[in-house]
């Protein structure tokens, strides 16, 4: 096991940490996992290698710190959109709307950070148990009323999802092309249902 290093008490524990996970990131997206060091994490933080390790394990551990960080990021930025139950097509449309707020640089990193991380047995854990539960919660804010079967609001979020990180990557790769609002309109046209605004089809 690492012995961790005290640490000089110039500043706040928790600010240096942050500090290297941002440090880290941006080495990550830059140069890959395999290729960045702890050293340069720590020189790129205006740290010490030791100071690190006082907060991490090793470099794999500060990599599974980076992911935990980015997915609730943007799980909470999700959640503070929301007020109570939403069609399936709102639930789209938030997601979005969320994406929509990064430029291409932004989204392309936060995909890579992704594709790095499952080619790790430890992260790739994370991901594989983070999404279950992610896909769980994220269901209970879709209105019930829009599926015939509450047991299929998972792999409706599932599918959402995968339409959600389909259609950003199309629009960021080729502008213009992709017409968002009517991307909604055409899947509200497939999932309407019920919901609060009278009978109609249900999701199946």
């Amino acid at each position: 096991m690492t012995t961790k290093i005290r640490q000089s008490p110039k500043r706040p524990a928790a600010q240096r940490r942050q500090q290297l996970l941002k440090s880290a990131q941006r080495l990550f997206v830059r140069k890959g996992f395999r290729a960045t060091t702890v050293e340069e994490i720590a020189r790129r933080a205006g740290l010490t290698k030791g100071a690190l390790y006082y907060h991490f394990d090793n470099k794999e551990h500060v990599f599974l710190e980076v992911l935990k960080s980015v997915t609730k990021k943007n799980e909470a930025a999700f959640a503070a959109r929301l007020e109570g139950k939403v069609s399936p097509a709102e639930f789209l449309r938030l997601f979005l709307d969320m994406h929509s707020e990064f430029n291409a640089n932004e989204y392309g990193e936060m995909m890579d950070i992704w594709v790095q991380a499952w080619r790790i047995p430890r992260t790739r854990r994370y991901i594989t148990r983070r999404l279950r539960t992610v896909h769980r919660r994220l269901g209970g804010y879709i209105d019930p009323a829009y599926v015939s079967d509450k047991k299929s609001l998972p792999s409706l979020t599932i599918f959402i999802l995968a339409l959600v990180h389909g259609l950003s990557g199309l629009r960021m790769l080729v502008p213009g092309v992709v017409d968002l609002d009517e991307q909604v309109r055409l899947f509200e046209s497939f999932t309407a249902g019920k919901g609060r605004g009278g009978r109609k089809r249900s999701f199946r």
